[in-house]
């Protein structure tokens, strides 16, 4: 593992990421409909345990990923009550989607290089925030642009810049239906990411054991809303609100997205870092 990212990688990281559509997520009360202990207002530290699943560990010469950001050039007509951007959602739902995956080495940035500076700085942590920790350097940076093509379909472009040139190393465009749903989306998103790491001759073999790895179940609009009251909760290190509203999405069996943020952040209310959890 290499040092916490330098400036010039912090400032390129900067550069990359933007905010930009209003993307919205349930608020009302509520996460009975959930596995385990999803409807209880706080867990046990046993049952935090049983939740915190380990980090997949990545395959001998698999790439190391960040995530930048999500683009949408033209609005994105999912809606629903609340506020998370667009770009967080979808961002944070192709985090997920590459953090389970062993062909890929996830490197988070977003959060890290936030919370990497704080420390630098002096600035005490949040309450219930968790340490940045040592991360290692990423290969690359994934974008994607939201680009309407008429009225019932989009172009979604998916970039891999070098962190170090600041190069295109690769890029596929993928065409989805105007009003995908975002789970679709990030999915889709994240094929795009293998994809260009095959062409470049760098994504090792690995079955995934979800599915064949092409047909992958849509989930429900009701368990997307739990994900996103649980990635609203995790923003401001409301663990337990987390936990709600992941572990009732997980109850989809086909939302592995939402079981893999659930696993992360089992990780980091036990003292994981940013870094490696």
């Amino acid at each position: 593992m290499s040092p916490e990212p330098t400036d010039r990688h912090v400032r390129l990281w900067r550069g990359l990421t933007r905010t930009t559509v209003a993307f919205t997520v349930a608020t009302a009360g509520c996460a009975g409909a959930g596995s385990g202990t999803s409807g209880s207002a706080t867990a046990s530290d046993a049952e935090w345990r049983a939740l915190s699943a380990p980090r997949p560990t990545p395959l001998a010469g698999a790439a190391r990923v960040a995530v930048a950001d999500v683009e949408f050039l033209g609005a994105y007509p999912w809606r629903g009550p609340g506020t998370v951007t667009a770009s967080l959602g979808v961002a944070e739902l192709v985090v997920t989607g590459l953090l389970r995956r062993r062909d890929v080495q996830f490197v988070e940035r977003r959060r890290f290089a936030a919370a990497a500076e704080a420390e630098r700085r002096g600035v005490t942590r949040p309450r219930g925030a968790p340490a940045a920790g040592v991360s290692p350097s990423a290969d690359y940076a994934t974008t994607a642009v939201w680009i309407p093509l008429g009225s019932d379909q989009t172009a979604v472009e998916v970039r891999l810049a070098g962190l170090e040139t600041g190069r295109i190393a690769g890029a596929t465009r993928v065409t989805v239906p105007s009003d995908v749903d975002p789970v679709t989306l990030a999915r889709a998103i994240v094929q795009g990411v293998v994809d260009v790491l095959e062409e470049i001759d760098q994504l090792p073999n690995w079955t995934d054991p979800t599915s064949d790895g092409q047909a992958i179940a849509p989930v429900s609009e009701e368990a997307l809303s739990h994900f996103l009251r649980g990635l609203a909760a995790e923003e401001i290190w409301d663990w337990e609100g987390a936990r709600r509203g992941y572990q009732a999405a997980a109850a989809d069996r086909s939302f592995h997205e939402a079981a893999t943020a659930l696993a992360r952040t089992a990780r980091l209310r036990l003292g994981g870092t940013l870094a490696e959890s």
